[in-house]
């Protein structure tokens, strides 16, 4: 059944992926899950390549549930599902770099993704293929940026290549008019102008957007970028409560800077280095915590863990693989590598890690503390052995 708000219109609009879609999809039961991976391109010029990418994907998915023993109508309602998206010529004009449809008799979630899929894939299986979308949720270079201004606030989810807009909840507030009930607020009214007077608004204003933003979009251990005058910067910091905001910030309107396209790009100079020092940090605080046996890095180890738990935070090497899966008990039952039909044990990791509501990042293995693909913080420290 097609979950038209899960989609938000997908005819024309596919949401960006998020970790609550790894999360929900990490508990599916059903079979035959259905995964397509197709690399697009925001460029306008190419929506065709992009079309016939995806339609390519549909005959090797349709093929592989031939060859399933499942009702026909069943497996036609699946194919029909896939054929749905991007019927609509507009819809290959907002893509991003990745599209990424899951499919099953349960569910219908098609994504955007800001990175790219290494290949085209069209995967049917048990469960879902989840390896590019779980290195594209937790791409070590991810970072937010905030806009705040009197007239507007706007957040954004980026990483080196590419931003995209936040949909932000309703009870985020759109400006200081509407945060504080005074509508006087002039649109024309230049940032600089409000910097000396009303500051008590203006405090008030910034710490009812600090605290809408942390509420409701605060669930993230990414660096927070402020774009916002030079003048407003110092005062947000004062009252803002927000742990990822990063010290040095975009001093100027940045609503001038999305309008001319290179918000991101500024950002990204800011953003570089904290992304950087947000792994280190994560690297310092896993060998502290393994210090008092509150880390792990034996492959087993960290399964097991996994399973039941008991890991705060998980690091991986973005470029290791190792064939084979982790059962429920944290039992890891390893595979023949390069037989196709296997999982990969650190991504199977990964998604009972986020499950249980810890964090992942995949990251380069020169920054990896350990030589095994896995380093585990743990919320409580491993139990001694009998």
């Amino acid at each position: 059944m097609t979950d038209s708000k899960d989609n938000e219109n997908p005819e024309t609009h596919a949401p960006m992926l998020q970790w609550r879609d790894i999360n929900a999809l990490t508990l599916a039961d059903e079979s035959p899950c259905v995964t397509i991976y197709v690399p697009t391109t925001p460029v306008s010029n190419y929506r065709e390549e992009n079309r016939i990418r995806y339609k390519d994907q549909i005959k090797k998915v349709a093929e592989a549930l031939e060859q399933r023993d499942m009702d026909k109508y069943e497996r036609d309602a699946l194919i029909e599902k896939l054929e749905s998206v991007g019927a609509n010529e507009v819809f290959w004009t907002h893509q991003q770099y990745g599209l990424v449809v899951f499919a099953s008799s349960k569910r219908f979630t098609v994504r955007r993704m800001m990175t790219s899929p290494v290949e085209a894939q069209g995967i049917v299986a048990d469960s879902f293929h989840l390896r590019p979308a779980l290195r594209a949720a937790a791409n070590w270079m991810d970072y937010q940026i905030l806009c705040v201004s009197v007239q507007d606030v706007a957040l954004y989810d980026a990483n080196q290549d590419a931003i995209v807009e936040v949909d932000l909840h309703s009870d985020v507030p759109r400006g200081m008019g509407e945060a504080l009930g005074k509508p006087d607020t002039s649109p024309n009214r230049k940032d600089s102008e409000s910097a000396g007077s009303n500051s008590t608004d203006l405090k008030n204003y910034f710490k009812e957007v600090d605290k809408a933003i942390r509420d409701y979009h605060g669930k993230t251990i990414r660096p927070l970028v402020l774009a916002a005058v030079a003048e407003h910067q110092g005062l947000y910091r004062e009252v803002s409560e927000h742990p990822n905001l990063l010290e040095n910030g975009l001093d100027h309107d940045p609503f001038e800077a999305i309008r001319q396209s290179n918000l991101g790009e500024q950002a990204w100079q800011i953003a570089e280095r904290a992304t950087r020092d947000n792994i280190e940090q994560l690297v310092e605080r896993y060998n502290e915590r393994a210090a008092h046996k509150e880390g792990a890095s034996a492959l087993d180890e960290v399964a097991y863990s996994a399973t039941i738990g008991q890991v705060d935070t998980l690091l991986i090497d973005e470029t290791a693989r190792v064939e084979g899966t982790v059962d429920s008990n944290g039992r890891v039952e390893y595979g023949a590598a390069g037989d196709g039909h296997t999982d990969d044990v650190l991504d199977k990791i990964a998604e009972f890690v986020i499950a249980s509501d810890g964090d992942v990042k995949f990251v380069p293995g020169n920054l990896m503390p350990t030589d095994t693909g896995v380093a585990a913080v743990l919320r409580y420290a491993m139990e001694p052995e009998a």
